[in-house]
């Protein structure tokens, strides 16, 4: 198996495989939006944020543990990986199997886990999916560790391919009786198992062997804090699809409009929101087992070389779809979902993708530099004041509420997690400048895409794409006048490129 060192490559691999896979999601999702509506899209939710609260019990500190145990393993030159996989293997397929005959056995007895009932159904057909998952997780962080970023993005691909197609077939009536949310969850289950089988074949595949594992507590100890904090945020989503519902009733809400508000949320507003996360995730993945290799080895100049890149870069992005959401949310939501409610709600949410990305990044660097007690200690802070806010917030603002508590909540966390990163490495004093930037461009870029984007309104199509040409076109020109962008090593990166390409 040959290492891949060229990051531009790397970033060039998870991104391009990364923007497909949301796209088809994201696309099917519209698919899904118009066939189903709001409601089904929101019982399925709630559903899922049950599933990922047990899945977060069993595997989800795992794979970022297996990832950096791997890559300072190679760093120091051990040879222990397959060891690591084994433990890492046994352990989270173990507990997922007990958590799955657990909820099997009360399966009668967790209804009350659900804001509306209806989710409860979806979510027993969906929970043989926890042994696969955690299956799943355990290898794609063996890859990620070993920066086998192919393998590790094309899994991702392949299962939200079968999803779909499997989706698609299920409501189709192949099942019989079986449509609506309850095809969505069967389609879920049967995708996620058949991945987990491909994916555990291509491990073998590319040279992958158990060996005799290492004591459980190299493990199960550091990956406790990012278990925790995984199983926190699937409490507080858990929390938010409980009490979100509850407080809108509480104000006048019916409960089916209520749900149709979570739906709107979750199923149309979010999936825009996280669209720079597939760019700002993919550097992330390409980076994190670097930062972990340089961190072992204490070379503190490089390391904050990187996480200047990958945080300044995120911020930028972010910076950019804020302006364009803000202005375009509800005209965006309108063209894509036929629901301009949607849109109206992501106008207010677009002020949260900047600290979304700082805290994202921030967290996962800490992360893999071995501070996870302490970002697991701020993400909770952020969190407890989200919740906080959705339940105050609802009688003043309504829906918009979760909008306000989420960008508090990452505020909180990306402060927190940015003074602990510049105590620990010294990183800092310029990322603080491209935040200030990002701030500014947004609001100038906002102006300018308001101030043209209505010369088209007869037709919705031309309205946005003009208006997000011009949001585009000023941000990105301010961004070169104001040396947001190191031109130097964008040309640097051109003339690599040209050297030939090195497999990824």
């Amino acid at each position: 198996m040959k290492k891949k060192s060229r990051p531009i490559g790397a970033v060039a691999t998870v991104t391009l495989l990364g923007v497909f896979t949301r796209a088809i999601s994201f696309l099917f999702k519209i698919y899904l939006s118009r066939k189903l509506g709001a409601e089904a899209l929101g019982l399925y939710q709630i559903a899922l944020s049950v599933f990922l609260l047990f899945a977060s019990l069993s595997s989800s500190g795992v794979p970022l543990i297996v990832s950096r145990k791997v890559a300072e393993s190679d760093a120091l030159g051990q040879k222990n990986n397959f060891s690591i996989f084994t433990t890492a293997l046994i352990y989270a397929a173990s507990l997922a199997l007990f958590i799955l005959l657990i909820l099997i056995s009360f399966h009668q007895k967790i209804d009350f886990l659900f804001s509306d009932p209806l989710a409860c159904p979806l979510f027993l057909i969906m929970i043989p999916a926890l042994l696969s998952t955690a299956v799943y997780c355990v290898v794609r962080g063996w890859f990620w560790g070993k920066k086998m970023f192919a393998a590790f993005s094309v899994t991702e691909t392949l299962e939200e391919t079968l999803r779909i197609l499997f989706s698609i077939l299920f409501l189709s009536g192949v099942l019989g009786a079986v449509s609506g949310a309850t095809a969505i969850a069967f389609a879920f289950t049967v995708s996620d198992v058949i991945v987990a089988v491909i994916l555990l074949a291509i491990f073998f595949i590319k040279g992958g062997t158990f060996s005799k594992p290492v004591p459980l507590k190299e493990i199960l100890l550091p990956s406790l804090p990012i278990t925790a904090m995984r199983v926190c945020a699937s409490i507080f989503s858990t929390l938010l699809a409980l009490l979100l519902p509850m407080r809108l009733v509480a104000v006048g809400m019916s409960h089916r409009q209520a749900t149709e508000s979570f739906g709107r949320i979750t199923g149309m507003a979010n999936p825009l929101l996280f669209v720079p996360t597939t760019i700002t995730g993919s550097i992330a993945v390409v980076l994190l087992p670097d930062i972990s290799a340089l961190a072992v080895k204490k070379e503190y100049v490089k390391l904050n070389s990187r996480i200047e890149f990958g945080i300044n870069f995120s911020m930028l992005l972010s910076g950019l779809f804020t302006a364009l959401y803000f202005v375009l949310g509800e005209k965006l939501t309108l063209f894509l979902y036929g629901d301009a409610a949607s849109g109206q709600y992501l106008s207010i949410a677009a002020f949260s993708m900047l600290p979304m990305c700082l805290s994202q990044m921030t967290q996962s660097i800490l992360n893999s530099i071995g501070k996870e007690k302490q970002s697991f200690l701020s993400y909770l802070a952020g969190n407890v004041v989200m919740i906080l806010l959705v339940y105050l917030l609802p009688p003043y603002v309504g829906v918009y509420s979760v909008a306000i508590a989420t960008t508090a909540s990452f505020w909180v966390d990306g402060i927190i997690n940015s003074v602990l990163l510049h105590n620990t490495t010294g990183w800092g004093k310029k990322s603080v400048k491209y935040l200030l930037f990002s701030l500014f461009l947004s609001f100038l870029t906002a102006f300018f895409t308001g101030s043209f984007g209505y010369l088209f309104e007869d037709n919705l199509f031309i309205t946005l794409a003009f208006s997000a040409a011009i949001g585009a076109f000023v941000y990105v020109g301010m961004s070169f006048i104001c040396g947001l962008v190191d031109v130097d090593l964008l040309l640097a990166f051109c003339r690599k490129k040209k050297h030939g390409k090195e497999k990824v």
